[in-house]
């Protein structure tokens, strides 16, 4: 082969190579645009939610958990302490029927009705209230009394005897009360004594108990019986049973 020839023949060679090499070079590019296209394909926006709507256990897993922090919340919310619990009072018991016919028992009749208005009073905030819930334990002749009344209830005058507790307790009293009550609470007061085996605290009740009966016999008649009535061992001990009542009857016990 000429010399001409061998550098013909090498000239299409380096050719050929030449092509081969930009054949792999551009395959290899190719190759790494590839994942960056598919890359892109992946990541692209899309308006899909991530999770199916359409399946119903996660649906209602997702339910229970917005339940779980709802209550979650509310424990741990801060509690309104401002309003106390409202005050319950205790049931009382009704008062007993008084039918007029034993007087003996007519006081206890109007101690256990007021009883019931101190311990309602949102209940018993007027005299009208406190009467008609009293003539309501109203029997026999005591009834047949009230019923005339009762047929004019209408009538909301002051002294009216249904608007006017003082007015209403006191006719009782007239009415079918002791009219010896009086009379036989001084006599009861002026023979009580303290016994010797007694307790100085039980002639105190006693005492009370028929001052109230009497009402206002006045201060220095209950000194004179107190004084009388008590050792004077023990007067010194109980002197403070007026308290409250006076200044002066306090002051005159304890000297």
């Amino acid at each position: 082969m000429s010399e001409g020839a061998r550098e013909r023949l090498g000239e299409v060679e380096n050719e050929e190579g030449e092509e081969s090499v930009e054949e792999e070079n551009s395959g290899e590019t190719e190759v790494a645009d590839a994942p960056e296209v598919a890359q892109g394909s992946n990541l692209a926006p899309t308006n899909q939610p991530l999770v199916s709507q359409s399946d119903p256990s996660i649906l209602k897993i997702m339910e229970q958990v917005a339940i779980i922090m709802g209550k979650l919340s509310q424990s741990t919310a801060p509690r309104d302490n401002s309003k106390a619990p409202e005050f319950k009072t205790p049931s009382m018991k009704a008062p007993y029927s008084f039918d007029g016919t034993q007087a003996h028992k007519l006081r206890g009749f109007i101690k256990s009705c007021q009883l019931v208005f101190h311990n309602y009073p949102e209940n018993f905030f007027s005299d009208r209230k406190k009467v008609l819930y009293s003539t309501s334990f109203l029997t026999g002749r005591a009834g047949k009394w009230i019923e005339p009344y009762l047929s004019i209830i209408s009538n909301e005058d002051p002294s009216y005897l249904l608007n006017n507790w003082q007015l209403f307790e006191t006719q009782l009293f007239t009415l079918f009360g002791d009219p010896n009550e009086v009379r036989k609470a001084k006599q009861e007061l002026d023979n009580l004594r303290i016994k010797e085996s007694g307790h100085v605290s039980m002639y105190i009740a006693d005492f009370r108990s028929l001052m109230s009966r009497i009402g206002d016999w006045g201060e220095r008649a209950y000194i004179h019986v107190y004084r009388r009535g008590l050792e004077s061992r023990l007067f010194y001990q109980s002197a403070c049973i007026f308290q409250g009542e006076s200044r002066e009857t306090s002051s005159t016990l304890c000297l």
